[in-house]
């Protein structure tokens, strides 16, 4: 061959240099046979076929990797920051639901619970002391205390910040969780009662806020995977919105809480299949407290939601339209209109006109209100609701996952409730709304008058009514009826007091104004009756909602005599067309501005007093003026609930008869009663009327 001609690949045809062994196009060994060549190429082609292999083979790994990692094992911190309160001391709620987490069987390996307990002059765990705030691990059935603070207040932000940053820093996890347990107040009031404080004043939401933002968690970049609130009345869209910034989901109530709490068996669905599965967990927290109540075996007011707390500014948003039109819209000619369109019936952690009101109401109850005139803003309020609101359960009418504040019932405290409501900053516009609201309700009383006593009244049709005048019925927002029982000179006992009354035309009536509250007591097979005074709280188209106050003596093995008295809530239901109550629970009253969720354990009960006195209606001129200065002597009735005895209340007329157990100084034959109507304007300011006689034994 002559070197010095152009050499061509002898497979492909490609030009070669002198000396090259293998083609630089196809690879082919120069000078080599057809047969080498062909076995070249089929070994160029598996390299080929390898290297794409290869390749694949990467790429596969990293999906896989990826996909696995998401469904690997993840870690959790789960930290529950405890204010024992009263709560702890009078009721052992904290101990117990901490021993509900000792006897989880939860991931150990993967899920830590760190409990920071403080806030209570007792605890009934021997492992826990007063004395100190503390940190304590639970696992496999105990708990070890990992960290000592000295006794402070725990409403201070400080300790917050410093639980979670201990948690952080030596509970390294995938995924942290908090959980704030005691009283709540909702998104005014705030949360956390500490029982050493001497005004038990609690935590603003925006300073829980700011206490979330300065922990090194959220420092760092992270997110609390999950924030939740073991406490009364903090499921409100401001709370929501406050702790956003620095959670992923939120789970808490709208209505108070029962006295047990959450169900902390939820633990056990902490299993190393699922923690990464934040909205399945939610769900089994959720669907485990309705459930622990359920099955209970009476009727209690539940409601817990979840809340997706990146949807939840979309919902401010939302009400920022609606209300920008509906403040421009307000003035003082139509604002009677107004007020009689947005009172809502439903008002969370609500105990009657006499008592403390948080204003608190559903978000979209109110807001449907307006359906009619702003129809295209309420649908979007309601779907970005719904967004939000991933998982919801409860048992109240009207009741769909997140509440909000609005002046409904508590005019006496508007100016000091609006103040601490602006911090919250929920929605600019709907402040700017109620601000201008307020303005009215607080403004010229549009009802001058807030006596009358000579207004036409009669009994009619099985019924009694009285004609109002009519700046009265003009502003007229609502009526109850009061019944009194006359025991003497100037000496008037309540009865029963009810809104079961209406508006017809003119003239306000109510046709169930012969009735009592009797005690039904069952001694060894043989009735007995006593007398109790019943505030209305709530009255729907299915029930009626009462409330008494009254002492009752339970077991107490460090006092003296065995027993110790403490002032209580009963709340019972009287369901539509019945005669007789369901007691629904007894509640400690806390003596904090907060929601009370504690339920006392009907079974340490000794004995109960059913408690009332009686009021002056007559100043010294003997002229009517409803000052209700009481006479100071108590009326009541006591009752055994042991012994085998039983009790039951209800309903029964005026010419009742009581039994023995009554305990008064008068005879029921000279009992004499009265009517009172009380109407209650738009602007919330109450008017009594004229004091009928409607029954002369």
């Amino acid at each position: 061959m002559d070197n010095g001609s152009p050499k061509f690949c002898m497979r492909c045809g490609n030009p070669v240099q002198v000396g090259e062994v293998f083609c630089g196009k196809c690879g082919a060994r120069q000078g080599a046979t057809e047969e080498q060549l062909v076995n070249h190429s089929k070994k160029k082609h598996w390299r080929v076929w390898i290297g794409v292999g290869v390749a694949t083979s990467i790429v596969v790994a990293v999906v896989l990797t990826v996909v696995l990692f998401g469904m690997a094992k993840k870690s959790r911190t789960v930290m529950v920051y405890m204010i024992g309160s009263d709560l702890e001391s009078e009721g052992s709620a904290a101990s117990l639901d901490i021993n509900e987490m000792k006897n989880a069987t939860f991931d150990t390996e993967n899920v830590k619970v760190l409990v920071y307990t403080g806030g209570a002059k007792q605890w009934a765990l021997d492992e826990i002391s007063a004395d100190e705030n503390a940190i304590f691990e639970v696992s496999d059935g105990s708990i070890s205390k990992v960290q000592v603070y000295d006794k402070n207040l725990m409403t201070r932000p400080e300790n917050i910040i410093d639980f979670v940053d201990y948690a952080y820093e030596n509970y390294a996890a995938d995924l942290y969780d908090l959980i704030l347990w005691d009283h709540g107040g909702g998104p005014v009031y705030g949360y956390g009662a500490d029982e050493n404080s001497l005004f038990g004043s609690p935590m603003s939401v925006p300073t829980l806020a700011r206490a979330l933002a300065d922990t090194k968690l959220v420092k760092s970049g992270k997110k609390f995977d999950l924030i939740g609130f073991d406490a009364c009345l903090m499921g409100s869209a401001e709370v929501a919105k406050a702790v956003a910034p620095y959670g992923d989901y939120l789970i808490a109530s709208e209505e108070v809480e029962p006295g047990d709490g959450w169900n902390y068996d939820f633990l056990n669905d902490f299993t190393s299949d699922n923690l990464g599965d934040t909205k399945k967990l939610g769900e089994n927290i959720i669907s485990r407290y309705t459930k622990y109540y359920e099955e209970k075996g009476r009727s209690y007011d539940l409601s817990l939601s979840m809340v997706d707390l990146s949807k939840v500014g979309q919902v401010a948003e939302a009400m920022d339209k609606l209300f920008t039109l509906v403040k421009d819209e307000l003035t003082a000619q139509n604002y009677s209109t107004f007020s009689r369109q947005l009172t809502r019936e439903k008002v969370y952690g609500y105990n009657g006109r006499d008592n403390q009101s948080y204003d608190l109401v559903d978000l979209e109850d109110l807001c449907n209100a307006l359906s009619e005139s702003h129809k295209d803003e309420v649908e979007n309020i309601k779907a970005n609701l719904s967004n939000a609101v991933i998982y919801s359960k409860s048992n109240i009418e009207n009741t769909n996952g997140l509440s909000v504040y609005f002046l409904n019932y508590n005019k006496k405290e508007a100016n000091e409730m609006m103040a601490k409501y602006q911090d919250v900053a929920f929605s600019d516009k709907y402040y700017q709304f109620l601000d201008k609201y307020k303005g009215f309700v607080v403004g010229e009383r549009k009802v001058s008058k807030e006596l009358y006593t000579d207004l036409k009244e009669e009994e009619k049709d099985g019924g009694i009514e009285i004609e109002l005048d009519d700046e009265l019925k003009e502003n007229y927002q609502s009526g109850e009826i009061i019944i009194y029982r006359k025991l003497g000179d100037n000496k008037f006992m309540p009865v029963y007091r009810s809104s079961e009354v209406e508006l017809v035309d003119n003239k306000l009536r109510a046709t169930t104004y012969d009735l009592q509250f009797v005690i039904e007591v069952d001694k060894n097979g043989e009735k007995d009756y006593g007398w109790s005074f019943m505030y209305e709280k709530e009255r729907t188209d299915e029930y009626a909602d009462y409330a008494t106050f009254g002492v009752l003596y339970y077991e107490d093995e460090d006092s003296l005599i065995g027993f110790s008295p403490k002032n209580y809530e009963m709340h019972i239901r009287i369901p539509k067309g019945s005669r007789e109550a369901e007691v629904r629970d007894i509640r400690l009253s806390s003596g904090s501005e907060l929601a009370s969720k504690t339920n006392f354990d009907l079974g340490k009960i000794e004995i109960i007093d059913f408690l009332s006195g009686t009021y002056k209606l007559f100043n010294n001129e003997g002229v009517l003026d409803y000052n209700m200065e009481s006479h100071g002597t108590l009326y009541g009735t006591e009752v055994s609930l042991k012994d085998g005895e039983k009790y039951k209340i209800m309903l029964a007329g005026l010419d009742f008869d009581f039994g023995d157990i009554y305990e008064g100084e008068f005879s029921n034959d000279t009992a004499d009663y009265y009517a009172s109507f009380v109407v209650h304007d738009t602007q919330g300011d109450s008017h009594k009327l004229n004091l009928v006689h409607i029954n002369n034994k």
